[in-house]
Order: C-alpha cells, then sequence, then structure tokens
C-alpha cells in the first residue's frame, strides 16, 4: 500500500498543506502535521515550543526514566509524576516543580526566560562520623 497524501490546514493561519502519511489521519492529526510543517510565525513558534517539550520529556527520561543508568532510575509513578509536570509547565499551568525523593534525590522541572524546560537531577550524599 502506497502513502496516503492529503491535504489540511495550519490551526495558525489556515494555509493548506499537502501532507503524506503511510496510515489514515484523524482531522485533528493532519491539522497537527500541517502545522508542524507550515512557516507562517506563529507556527514556527509552536513548532519551537512543541520542540521544547518533546526535549524535556526525553531528559526526563534520561534522567530517572527508561534511559537512566539502571541505578539511576525511578519507579515508573514518578516517571509520570515528572512528565505530568513537563506538560503543565508547557501548557503554562505550573512555574516550577521540585520533588524530593528518596536517597537525597532531588527532581526539578522549569522553566527558563527564554521559555526553555529545564530538568534537573540533584543527589546530595550526607555522611555522619560515628565516635
Amino acid at each position: 500500500m502506497g502513502n496516503i497524501v492529503k491535504t489540511a490546514q495550519c490551526r495558525f493561519c489556515g494555509q493548506m498543506v499537502q501532507i503524506e502519511s503511510d496510515e489514515e489521519l484523524t482531522k485533528p492529526q493532519a491539522e497537527e502535521q500541517a502545522t508542524m510543517t507550515c512557516n507562517c510565525t506563529e507556527a514556527v513558534e509552536y513548532q519551537k515550543e512543541r520542540q521544547r517539550k518533546e526535549k524535556a520529556m526525553m531528559n526526563v527520561s534520561a534522567l530517572f526514566g527508561e534511559n537512566a543508568a539502571p541505578d539511576k532510575r525511578c519507579g515508573e509513578g514518578i516517571v509520570n509524576i515528572l512528565k505530568a509536570a513537563v506538560e503543565e509547565i508547557y501548557t503554562g499551568g505550573l512555574a516550577k516543580v521540585t520533588l524530593n525523593l528518596r536517597g537525597g534525590v532531588k527532581a526539578s522541572i522549569s522553566q527558563n526566560a527564554k521559555g526553555e524546560i529545564n530538568v534537573e537531577r540533584t543527589e546530595t550524599k550526607k555522611q555522619k562520623l560515628t565516635e
């Protein structure tokens, strides 16, 4: 079966864009793809925002999730909370989230002035001397 060619419009400027896909797309999926290929000002800004979000999701995975070193991985529930925090920061609901995890590990997700979403892992090792 060959590629399916469809036209859809950019959600910002309404320009019709021809898109190819291996499978039939729903109208919102086709519109999303058209918006991601359009070069109007609003679409380009939207594309940058989406890339920032995708990068932050990959950073969560690399620092805490399945792409982290085996001894650095957190449980699926914690990773899901961190990914939900990225989503909320992306949509503007939150400014910063910090989770204090067991073992002196701190996860922090925030957005800087340039709009980039930062994902940080901080590990604190405490030593206590006994007399």
